[in-house]
């Protein structure tokens, strides 16, 4: 409810949605493996994609670097991939705490101002795990593969060669990090950002079947492969949190504490407490006012038996 005076709040809607709009991109069917038959005609080998038929497709948030929880998506030769995409945009308060298992208050969210990282530039919560990979691979095999040639450059860390690349391999299972660990050796704790955008991607793939033929597919054949990812929705859901109980909270709730544990209400118990105090003030004062009048009989009589009698 927006009363009066208020500024109305503005959905947050993008540019443009549906399978029409976003990013369509054709992949040619010589980007693929190419036959046995085609290698031979052309006495070249020109595969770019080797053993394999299709293509992997990972669709992440643009600061994100794709890691082993990222969206996976296949697209294959002679079909079309679609992929609707719906943002979730996840907002905490920079001031909430919590406390973890080690009982330690910790913040619940990470400010957007604030970069913990070493190894990447915007504090993202795959980048946080990724960083952590980044640590446990040059502190176990001292080097970094050449997916992460960009910050084995800029930091002047070493290439993995083919024994730093059988290190790695060796100690895949203490490398790929996809949640928090703590030893004595090697800590990795990440949270999320206070201002997180997530993306849920609904895949959908349906064959190309002679799109020459059709005036929506421009420059497409059979053998090419299809990929559309486009904004599901116009407009995208907001989630706030929230503190669950505050001061003002917790003192609003004494009455329902009451009602819970006693049966009864607040203002019932003060009304019953006020009632018993009427009853025993009521219960005092009469047997005070009946001593009072006890020993006044008993005055009125002892006068009367010391009077003198005449005859």
């Amino acid at each position: 409810m927006v009363l009066r005076g208020q500024p109305k709040p503005k959905p947050l809607t993008s540019v443009d949605y549906g399978r029409r709009s976003g990013l369509k991109l054709v992949i040619k069917k010589d980007i693929f493996a190419l036959d046995d038959d085609n290698v031979e005609e052309s006495n070249e080998f020109t595969k770019t994609v080797s053993n394999s038929d299709s293509i992997m497709v990972l669709l992440h948030h643009s600061m994100d670097f794709p890691g082993l929880n990222t969206n996976a998506y296949i697209v294959q030769k002679t079909t079309e991939l679609e992929v609707g995409i719906k943002p979730e945009l996840i907002k905490k308060p920079a001031d909430l705490y919590h406390r973890n298992k080690a009982n330690e208050v910790v913040a619940v969210c990470i400010a957007n101002d604030k970069n913990i990282l070493e190894y990447f530039p915007v504090y993202r919560y795959s980048n946080c795990y990724a960083n952590c990979r980044v640590r446990a691979m040059i502190k176990l095999c001292g080097c970094l593969p050449f997916i992460y040639s960009h910050i084995a450059k800029f930091h002047q860390i070493d290439s993995c060669e083919t024994d730093g690349l059988a290190c790695i391999q060796m100690n895949s299972k203490r490398i790929s990090i996809v949640r928090d660990v703590h030893n004595n050796n090697f800590t990795c704790s990440c949270r999320t950002p206070c201002d997180d955008v997530i993306y849920e991607g609904y895949p959908n793939s349906i064959a190309l079947l002679k799109p020459e033929l059709s005036a929506s597919y421009k420059n497409v054949t059979a053998n090419n492969a299809l990929l559309r990812v486009f904004m599901q929705s116009q407009i995208y859901q907001i989630t706030e949190t929230l503190p669950a109980a505050d001061e003002v909270y917790l003192l609003a709730s004494i009455g329902g504490i009451f009602s819970l544990f006693l049966g009864c209400s607040f203002l019932s118990l003060v009304e019953i407490l006020y009632f018993l105090g009427l009853i025993c003030r009521a219960v005092f004062s009469r047997r005070r006012s009946g001593s009072a009048i006890g020993k006044g009989r008993l005055a009125h009589d002892n006068f009367a038996n010391t009077r003198p009698s005449f005859s």
